[in-house]
């Protein structure tokens, strides 16, 4: 609630200067508090709750030389808005700025951004995503296992060459991202593959997960049900949930054979944060590539957004689902003509005996086959200039307010079709 008041405290110190209107600023003003108006719409006719909207800064300063996405609010009819600057991870990438609305359906709202040129004043909304990277320090290697010591977050690691699974050097065994709704991981050692924490309340918890977790016997704390959840998905040699991996051979290779992995909290701010992963010399057959991965969620959402770029010779990626028993196989319907298109599973696949629905969401036209091997339900794409971008996600049966049978996961998978195949229209 404190921080709240900070917020509403700096609007009301910005809006209250003279030299801020109710319209754009014009760029030659003298220095202090400038602000211009934009226009963000929803095409869809459906309700959109906690809407991420992005817009590149470079965009934003051909008309404001002077922005600065260091010190901005935006407000929308005078309440503030949930808001924070996302720095470009990899080539190619651009610094955003990036807003949280709500929309009913096909509403058009009007948001103005402040910002006070050459300082710095750090936004301060509830925490509503969060990205770790727990590693080990003052411990005693011991065969090849990091032994006691206590587990620290850092911004990065480079993967040491000797290091292999379950040897205790990371906590939860890589890096988590997460929000209020759900947390994922991958496994930062060879297996490379994505896992589920299902949460039985809408809070933050991976500061928490694994931290006494100091041997390795594969008896995480976390394994078991605690009073926020549990982790709720086997893996095995499966893809996991939207695992990444290259069509090889007729078959999945996941990322494991690699010279170099490195590995960033890309974002760790109140609405969106994430993971940026460079694979450096990722072996395959006869070739060798460079992965750059970044994996991101936003607050409010089930999903992870996968942003991928492949250096080296031209490959099929793909991306899949771990079989389990006794799941309805969903795939969506190619006449309906939208540009998005999802496969997906539902039944008692949850390590807590319960439903879990998850999925991955595709453009249709990236895809090359919907395929499968014994282990996984597979998607094959081609990239365009070695460039893809895919999501997905997961609903557990004992998520607060959540989904909570396969007919209400069919309809959110339908919806998300619709968000995805109809951006928020953002006008400058």
């Amino acid at each position: 609630m404190m921080l709240f008041r900070l917020q509403l405290l700096l609007i009301a110190l910005l809006l209250s200067s003279p030299s801020i209107s109710q319209g754009a600023q014009d760029p030659s003003a003298p220095e202090g508090p400038r602000s211009f108006l934009l226009t963000a719409t929803n095409p869809a006719n459906i309700s959109r709750t906690q809407e991420i909207i992005s817009l590149d800064v470079d965009r934003v300063k051909v008309k404001y030389p002077s922005f600065n996405a260091k010190a901005f609010t935006v407000t929308c009819a005078g309440r503030p808005v949930p808001a924070q600057s996302e720095m470009g991870t990899g080539s190619g990438s651009h610094d955003q700025i990036l807003m949280l609305v709500s929309f009913a359906p096909n509403e058009k709202k009007i948001l103005e951004v402040t910002w006070v040129p050459d300082t710095v004043i750090a936004q301060k909304f509830p925490k509503l995503t969060q990205a770790v990277l727990g590693m080990k320090t003052g411990y005693k290697k011991i065969s090849g296992y990091y032994t006691g010591g206590r587990f620290v977050d850092v911004d990065s690691t480079t993967v040491p060459s000797d290091h292999f699974a379950h040897d205790a050097l990371y906590r939860i065994e890589g890096p988590g991202w997460e929000s209020e709704k759900i947390v994922y991981r991958y496994y930062l050692d060879s297996r490379n593959r994505n896992d589920i924490f299902g949460k039985k309340k809408d809070e933050l918890v991976l500061q928490k997960l694994g931290v006494n977790d100091l041997v390795s016997n594969s008896m995480e704390s976390y394994t078991k049900m605690l009073d926020w959840g549990m982790d709720i998905f086997k893996v095995g040699e499966s893809l996991g949930i939207g695992s990444i991996a290259i069509w090889h051979d007729s078959k999945a290779m996941t990322v494991s054979d690699v010279r170099t992995v490195k590995c960033y909290v890309a974002e760790n701010g109140p609405i969106l944060s994430g993971i940026y992963t460079k694979y450096l010399g990722w072996r395959v057959g006869k070739e060798e590539y460079d992965l750059y991965s970044h994996l991101s969620i936003s607050a409010g959402s089930r999903l992870t957004k996968v942003d991928l770029k492949l250096v080296g010779e031209k490959a099929d990626l793909c991306t899949g689902l771990a079989k389990h028993e006794d799941c309805d196989f969903m795939h969506s319907s190619s006449a309906r003509g939208g540009t998005w298109a999802y496969i997906a599973l539902y039944g008692k696949q949850s390590l807590a005996g319960d439903d879990l629905g998850i999925a991955v969401f595709y453009k249709a036209a990236e895809c090359v086959r919907v395929t499968e091997d014994s282990l996984s339900r597979i998607v094959v794409f081609r990239p365009h200039e070695g460039r893809l971008t895919y999501y997905f996600g997961a609903a557990w049966q004992q998520e607060p307010g959540g989904i909570k049978n396969e007919t209400e996961f069919r309809s959110y998978l339908e919806r998300t079709l619709v968000r995805l195949d109809s951006p928020i229209e953002v006008e400058l």
